[in-house]
């Protein structure tokens, strides 16, 4: 066992120190005696105690794969024995070694009102706008049908059938998904290039065009120019949720950056519920008013460009940029802190990690990530949590939860008041997320989430199966209900656990590659089962809840099975887990 050598090899310097103080004249001779019998050399010695360190600080228990932790230790040592110029490809093909971070800690962890500023700058114009987005166009979705069928109309001087009216809908939704690939890719290329801040600011371009295309898609009765509006504020969407986040990371201490990260998921649904509010009937979802609803987004972007304006661009993108002095002042603004000694010693900690990188590191395609095994075993685990996010099927009660709540007898006129109660859970989760998710964990709110949305989904189809039968009183509160429950378990873990794995688990220079998998597996994964929906649900009904139930036991099975705990652990550690192929028999991942 790792821990039984590290503790032997303590106990052998241990005594070894004591032959020195009764006999120093002697130390020289033990010392070469010592490293006679050994028979290690000396580059298989530092490797060997570089890993042990590293293993003993993580904490594995001992029950975790130790035979697979024991190969990865030979392979490790007969390279380096091999070639001791060469220092990439450890642990099975990761294109970092382990290299010890600089032992320095910044005394200040914790919120500060600059923080707290910059992430609303920030979130307020990436989640807001993406949770604004998913939620805006369930409330009107009568109106805008009737919209489409008078287009239909003047055009074509026929009705159109009330199936082909809700293809023709669903394609005005989902092609915010396609627009959600093309800027989550270019994401990390203009944000690295022009900065987390300038990126951020420039992503609201898009969304006052294709919030004024949407406006005034009504006046010149041209419903092309509303789903033109739609792939740009899905290019908005894509790009926030890519810059976004890497924008609180960077700038997030250690220990509150899980909270800050679920920051995202919270303006999301604070975004989902204003959209829901605002298309009633009572405010902006009237037949002259629904136009105006898609006018809000470009609220958000002012808002945005106006806090950005008095925050600071990233400490480590500045330093990136070889621009230590203004990362120093950006830092402090950030920290509140006034002592310079802790300023310094936090870049100089981030700087010994970008030495890390740079001397460790090197630069790789897509293809090296998809040929390295360790690499593409922490991709597929990545895309595997992207994809499960919505074939799940919680998005798809946002977007088409009037048709879901209307085929189980209830009145097309509530509908929407009945989905701010979805609504409402959904915020109040994501609320309690930014306070539990450091102290549960990732992978533990992954596997809940996935089976309360097995049980929930469960509830949805045989309520919906049921509902033709039995008296509607009886039936469609627990449809509702269970709706509550699905969008809450989905909260929780599978909407916003995902995004975070794409950057835990891997190192800056793998991570460029990895978030792009990611974002074409989750995005075209959206626009698949937004696409597939409608036509699934005419075709077999309720049993495609059913079907949904049966997905996520399958993907918590796999979450169980591969997918490791990343809180508070950096990449090196989480893909020491990965490697070992034992997660499911970890006792200490947290």
């Amino acid at each position: 066992m790792l821990r039984d050598e590290v503790r032997k090899t303590n106990e052998a310097e241990t005594a070894k120190s004591q032959e020195r103080l009764v006999n120093p004249s002697n130390g020289d001779d033990k010392k070469n005696s010592y490293d006679a019998n050994d028979g290690k050399s000396d580059t298989e010695k530092l490797v060997e105690k570089a890993l042990d360190e590293k293993v003993k600080e993580q904490g594995l228990p001992e029950e975790d794969g130790s035979d697979t932790s024991e190969k990865i230790e030979d392979e490790i040592k007969e390279k380096k024995s091999d070639n001791p110029d060469d220092h990439h490809d450890d642990l099975q093909g990761s294109t970092v070694e382990i290299v010890q971070p600089a032992d320095l800690k910044p005394k200040h962890l914790g919120f500060t009102r600059t923080l707290l500023l910059a992430m609303f700058a920030a979130m307020i114009g990436t989640g807001a706008q993406f949770g604004y987005a998913l939620g805006v166009m369930n409330a009107p979705s009568e109106i805008i049908k009737n919209y489409t069928k008078e287009i239909y109309l003047k055009r074509y001087n026929s009705t159109i059938s009330d199936y082909y009216q809700d293809i023709l809908y669903s394609t005005a939704i989902s092609v915010i998904a396609l627009g959600g690939v093309l800027g989550g890719l270019l994401a990390t290329l203009l944000s690295d290039r022009f900065g987390r801040k300038t990126g951020l600011l420039l992503n609201n371009i898009p969304v006052i065009l294709g919030s004024v295309l949407m406006v005034l898609s009504k006046f010149i009765a041209s419903f092309e120019a509303f789903i033109i509006g739609r792939i740009l504020i899905g290019f908005s969407a894509g790009f926030g949720a890519t810059v976004g986040p890497i924008y609180i990371n960077e700038i997030a201490p250690i220990r509150v950056r899980g909270s800050f990260g679920a920051c995202f998921q919270l303006f999301v649904a604070i975004a989902v519920l204003l959209a829901q509010v605002l298309g009633l009937d009572l405010f902006l979802g009237r037949e002259h008013l629904w136009h105006y609803l898609f006018a809000v987004p470009i609220i958000f972007s002012f808002l945005q460009c106006a806090l950005l304006v008095f925050t600071h661009e990233t400490p480590k993108f500045l330093l990136q940029k070889k621009r230590r002095r203004a990362a120093e002042r950006a830092l402090k603004w950030f920290r509140c802190e006034t002592d310079p000694e802790v300023i310094k010693a936090e870049i100089h900690e981030m700087e010994a990690d970008f030495h890390n990188i740079q001397t460790s590191a090197t630069a790789i395609s897509i293809r090296d990530l998809w040929s390295k095994p360790l690499l593409r075993k922490c991709l597929l685990i990545s895309a595997m949590t992207h994809v499960a996010q919505q074939f799940t099927g919680c998005f798809a009660i946002f977007f088409f939860g009037d048709i879901i709540l209307y085929h189980a007898r209830l009145r097309m006129d509530y509908t929407s008041y009945a989905m701010l109660s979805c609504g409402i859970t959904y915020l109040a989760v994501a609320i309690s997320l930014v306070f539990i998710l450091d102290k549960v964990g990732r992978r533990s709110l992954l596997l809940y989430g996935f089976i309360g949305m097995a049980a929930s989904s469960c509830v949805i189809g045989v309520t919906i199966l049921k509902s033709k039968n039995i008296p509607l009183f009886h039936m469609i509160f627990l449809e509702i209900f269970a709706m509550m429950a699905n969008v809450g378990f989905c909260a929780m873990g599978p909407g916003a656990i995902p995004w975070m794995l794409s950057t835990e688990m891997f190192f800056q220079s793998e991570r460029v590659y990895a978030s792009s998998v990611a974002i074409i597996a989750n995005w075209l994964s959206m626009f698949a089962v937004i696409m597939t929906f409608v036509p699934l649900f005419y075709a077999v009904g309720a049993l495609l809840f059913l079907a949904y139930a049966a997905m996520s036991c399958i993907f918590w099975l796999l979450t169980f099975l591969f997918v490791p705990e990343t809180r508070r652990k950096i990449p090196e550690r989480v893909q020491i887990l990965v490697a070992k192929g034992t997660v499911y028999k970890a006792k200490h991942q947290q």
